[in-house]
């Protein structure tokens, strides 16, 4: 038996932001060129962007795809931010409201509509919705009211564990890329490391002498591309593990609350007040 699922919005993915990022790098790249980045160098302690414009075209493109990463990385850390805490401050409004209440089960199904982003309003909606707008437990089946309510209760801790999956599921969205992040972006770094050594040798073999302008392109490259990739996965790797936390604190708080609600049904159902 199904319910129609609460509509929530997703962040837009914006199928051009390897474009913005390129364009961006390109900028970052001229702005080195043109010795604009004096002010930064001296803020920072090293020419950032002239380290850009020196890197070969393999550590451009993969400065590129880390740039990539740190956007979509970013942009999902603000949205989960902000998703979780309004999560959290619902359910802890929605929990308190019911406690306020009369008890009634009536009562708390008509608060569920202020607290969309709250799962633990969404599994008492489900179970409500199970209970009373079907009313398939009571009506057309030769049961006793003991097998009434056996039948009801299990029936209801069915539509439990699918709404504290599906708000799982909902909850955890979008995290898997944080956890790509985390994981990826270092590697990538590493080979943009790699590949700046080897054009290092690489360039003292063909010239014989190690002046400055045959090191510089690959020593730049290693450098930078091993920043970047660790700029784009510590806050991925930190934030993932936080949101995490968040989660499981939220599920545990989400199972609590269905074998609580679960008794209380099977009260009611004892006293027939559903």
């Amino acid at each position: 038996m199904s319910h129609s699922c609460i509509q929530r919005n997703r962040p837009a993915k914006s199928s051009i932001s390897a474009l913005f990022a390129a364009a961006g790098l390109l900028a970052l790249t001229s702005c080195a060129e043109e010795g604009s980045s004096s002010h930064l160098a001296d803020w920072l302690g090293v020419d950032v962007l002239g380290m850009i414009a020196s890197s070969d075209a393999v550590g451009k493109i993969c400065l590129v795809i880390l740039l990539v990463f740190s956007i979509v990385t970013w942009g999902i850390i603000i949205y989960k931010f902000f998703h979780l805490q309004s999560a959290v401050r619902q359910t802890n409004r929605f929990v308190n409201e019911c406690m306020a209440g009369s008890g009634n089960l009536e009562d708390a199904y008509k608060n569920t509509a202020a607290y969309p982003d709250s799962p633990l309003a969404q599994i008492l909606r489900e179970g409500y919705l199970e209970l009373e707008i079907e009313d398939w437990y009571k009506l057309g089946y030769q049961l006793s009211n003991e097998q009434r309510v056996d039948v009801a209760k299990a029936g209801v801790e069915r539509v439990f564990e699918r709404t504290i999956s599906n708000e799982m599921t909902h909850l955890e969205s979008q995290l898997i890329f944080l956890a790509v992040a985390s994981n990826v972006c270092p590697f990538i770094g590493l080979f943009g490391t790699v590949w700046g050594i080897m054009s290092t040798f690489q360039g003292l073999g063909i010239e014989g002498s190690a002046t400055l302008s045959v090191l510089a392109p690959g020593i730049a490259t290693a450098l930078i591309t091993t920043v970047a990739g660790l700029a784009a996965a510590i806050p991925a790797s930190v934030m993932y593990n936080y949101f995490t936390a968040k989660v499981q604190v939220l599920t545990s708080r989400m199972d609590s609350f269905a074998l609580e609600l679960s008794n209380i049904i099977q009260k009611q159902l004892l006293k027939h007040e559903v």
